[in-house]
């Protein structure tokens, strides 16, 4: 049993009720919908971050994109747009810096009366890359992955958490870590990034804990996604460097890079019923990088 930090043994009230168990009876097919439930995406601008909101309109939820521009100026944001239409889904699009804890407040303040359905899922999205030799890298820029990538998807789990709490609404969360969380990639000087990403899996593990079992708030599922490495416009410039293809394509099982859509499944797993007994994990979709 816990004990506080000056020795005395104090209980925890956990639940008396089993939550959430699985239903043999619902099709398979309904346990990756998201039927009447709000989605929150951080980062939604990002390469991932517009896949996985096209996505998550094909499984049925409404969404909120979070971001640092004013207004969504994503390459392909029609196309966002186009499918929350389509699905006759509700989409918002908010500027947000998920490091400014009073903006994060404020920012729930505003789409939240605005919204159909109750928030049931989160997905943070939103993260800082740098990279430069550990002998030369400035504090500063180490500061600055580690309040974007720690920082604000705590600042946003921890607001997301709260609304739930306030409307006693189960959820699920997913927090995008990184394969970088388990190992270094050869090739390129990222220890701030990688040292954020492995927080993010302690994190993620830490708060499922709290908000898996105690009374006090609605069940929350919290699991991590560790990508490998993606073909995007960010991954580009790294790309050029000679011999950089082939050492990335050849440091993973499958012998080539993923692309952002073969991550709509993984989410969609963890943010629908159909992970119900699913919580405090991290799901790494890294073509077998990690496991040599």
């Amino acid at each position: 049993m816990p004990q506080t930090s000056e020795g005395n043994v104090h209980a925890l009230h956990y639940r008396e009720a089993k939550p959430s168990q699985g239903d043999s009876s619902r099709p398979v097919s309904e346990l990756f919908r998201l039927d009447n439930r709000t989605v929150i995406i951080t980062g939604a601008l990002g390469f991932l971050g517009t896949t996985l909101a096209i996505a998550i309109f094909e499984s049925g939820a409404d969404i909120v994109c979070l971001d640092l521009s004013p207004t969504p100026n994503a390459a392909n944001w029609n196309d966002v747009e186009d499918a929350a239409k389509k699905h006759q889904c509700q989409l918002s699009y908010l500027q947000l810096d998920v490091t400014d804890e009073n903006a994060v407040s404020e920012t729930f303040a505003k789409f939240v009366p605005s919204l159909r359905y109750p928030i049931k899922g989160l997905v943070a999205c939103a993260g800082l890359s740098l990279n430069g030799p550990a002998t030369e890298f400035p504090a500063s820029s180490f500061r600055k992955v580690l309040d974007i990538n720690v920082t604000g998807t705590f600042l946003i789990a921890q607001a997301t958490a709260r609304e739930m709490t306030r409307t006693n609404t189960t959820g699920s969360m997913v927090l995008v870590a990184s394969m970088s969380g388990y190992c270094s990639n050869k090739g390129v000087d990222t220890a701030g990034y990688n040292a954020s990403k492995a927080a993010v899996h302690q994190l993620t593990r830490s708060l499922a804990a709290e908000w898996g079992s105690r009374v006090e708030i609605p069940l929350i599922r919290v699991n991590s996604l560790s990508p490998g490495y993606i073909r995007t416009a960010a991954t580009a410039e790294s790309l050029q460097k000679p011999g950089m293809e082939s050492q990335w394509t050849g440091d993973n099982m499958l012998y080539r890079l993923s692309t952002a859509d073969e991550f709509r499944a993984p989410v969609l797993f963890m943010l629908a019923d159909g992970s119900s007994f699913m919580t405090g994990a991290d799901l790494r979709v890294d073509g077998g990088h990690c496991s040599w």
